[in-house]
């Protein structure tokens, strides 16, 4: 169970993940950047950017989470995977001492390097 301080420490880091995720996509696909973590703390990323409905299309409607996660994998040259919802089951999954949740171990920073 989580603490009153783990659930701020979560709700600050959800926010970085928002603003990190939003400058990721401001980077092009030739800057050649690679992803560091894992496909599941990408995934999980991308839909955490997905929920807060703070990035919109054209037509003033929330981007949709599969164009979401196709644009920020191809800027980090992943393959987009078949079944992101799988990825999205193993992160909610995560309990264990070996692996903590995404927003516990979220440090503000991009998980990229070129």
């Amino acid at each position: 169970m989580f603490t009153a301080n783990d659930k701020e420490i979560m709700m600050r880091n959800e926010l970085r993940v928002i603003d990190d995720m939003k400058k990721l996509l401001t980077h092009s696909v030739d800057e050649g950047l690679k992803w560091r973590g894992t496909k599941t703390d990408l995934v999980e990323m991308v839909h955490i950017l997905y929920e807060s409905e703070e990035l919109t299309d054209e037509d003033g409607l929330p981007v949709t989470f599969k164009q979401l996660l196709i644009r920020c994998c191809s800027v980090v040259h992943e393959c987009v995977p078949r079944n992101p919802a799988t990825y999205l089951t193993q992160a909610r999954q995560c309990k264990g001492i070996k692996r903590a949740p995404l927003l516990m171990r979220y440090k503000g920073e991009f998980v990229i390097n070129n």
